[in-house]
């Protein structure tokens, strides 16, 4: 019997690292590597950080932030709200502003890491339905044979525009201004993560990068890697190589979760209205061609006529009901909450405290 559950447990454990792998590199023109991530495959927890260059310890903050939500997670919490899909939300969201204020309190103890900050975004599977959050303009995208879909939404100040309709996703995305943040880690007063879930169907791939690797490549260049029938890792391997002959900018990092369940049907068609394309700067596309025997036609094009269907509620977003106002989340990261909130503000971020994640 023994002897049946350490094959069963190590068959487990070589499947998930074949569904899940992540590569990271220092690109052409940075010195340091300032990217980080985490594939925690016990917890099917996994987290890229970007480290925002130009600022001090930039490293540190990637490092500390990830390693911080990852621990504040712990397995007793996750059994505990795995079933609850509201509890899952709050829980990642106080994560990431758990590791904020840690990251900030390591910032004002050391004049070294003064001003240091990253964006971060987190993937968290609870059997078949993808939970996810982010600050600044780390993304996660779906990708499966109907296309590539952008499950986040850059703070950025071009995206801020994009959502106003005062500029195009293609000119937001060679903006001069399309770095500019307005919130990450460590480095604003306060920060406000969002949220979505989604359900996953057999052969979904969920794609986690910094911005080095979207900013130099195109999302059909994404798509038409990741659709490949290719172990993870060689998929991850070859979008890291490419942005680097793309340029390399910047640290390229990529982490791929492929989800398979044999009980699961094919994947649905991601489709999106038009008015959210324009809004919000989230958008799909699909392909209009297909040579015969399912290999892909090299043409992919972008298309909105699937935009005229009834919208699927194939994304959640949950957003618009945080637990706390924007103005309790600035409060609570600035320390300047009082009173019975402030109380239960700290029983609940800190009711899980780990220590300190020291570099």
């Amino acid at each position: 019997m023994k002897l049946l559950k350490k094959f069963l447990d190590t068959s487990r454990k070589e499947a998930l690292r074949k569904m899940a792998h992540g590569v990271t590199d220092v690109g052409r023109e940075r010195h340091m590597n300032e990217d980080y991530f985490l594939i925690n495959r016990e917890k099917n927890l996994y987290i890229v950080a970007d480290g925002m260059g130009g600022h001090n310890a930039g490293d540190v903050a990637s490092q500390n932030a990830v390693k911080l939500a990852d621990a504040y997670m712990t397995n007793k919490i996750l059994d505990q709200i795995s079933s609850d899909n509201r509890k899952v939300r709050d829980t990642i969201i106080k994560s990431l502003l758990h590791a904020h204020m840690k990251v900030l309190d390591m910032a004002d103890k050391n004049p070294d890491f003064e001003g240091m900050g990253c964006t971060i975004v987190t993937a968290l599977l609870f059997n078949n339905c993808l939970h996810l959050c982010h600050v600044g303009d780390a993304r996660a995208y779906l990708v499966n044979d109907s296309g590539i879909k952008l499950l986040t939404r850059d703070h950025s100040y071009v995206m801020e525009l994009v959502k106003k309709g005062r500029l195009t996703i293609e000119e937001a995305r060679v903006s001069p201004m399309k770095n500019k943040l307005n919130q990450a880690i460590g480095a604003s007063k306060s920060i406000n993560p969002d949220y979505k879930h989604c359900e996953l169907m057999n052969g979904d791939k969920i794609l986690l990068c910094s911005d080095g690797l979207w900013d130099m490549l195109t999302d059909e260049q994404i798509f038409t890697v990741m659709v490949q029938d290719k172990p993870v890792k060689k998929i991850c391997e070859t979008l890291v190589k490419m942005a680097n002959d793309a340029g390399g900018h910047d640290n390229i990092t990529a982490v791929i979760i492929q989800y398979n369940d044999a009980n699961l049907g094919t994947s649905a068609a991601l489709n999106v209205d038009a008015q959210e394309l324009e809004k919000t700067g989230e958008y799909s596309f699909v392909l209009n061609n297909r040579s015969p025997g399912g290999n892909i036609d090299t043409k992919v094009e972008i298309t909105r006529d699937i935009m005229t269907k009834k919208k699927e509620s194939y994304v959640h977003d949950d957003t618009t009901e945080p637990i706390f106002s924007s103005e309790e989340l600035r409060k609570i990261s600035t320390g300047e909450h009082s009173g019975s909130l402030k109380k239960e503000v700290r029983k609940e971020l800190l009711k899980k405290d780990p220590p300190d994640v020291l570099i």
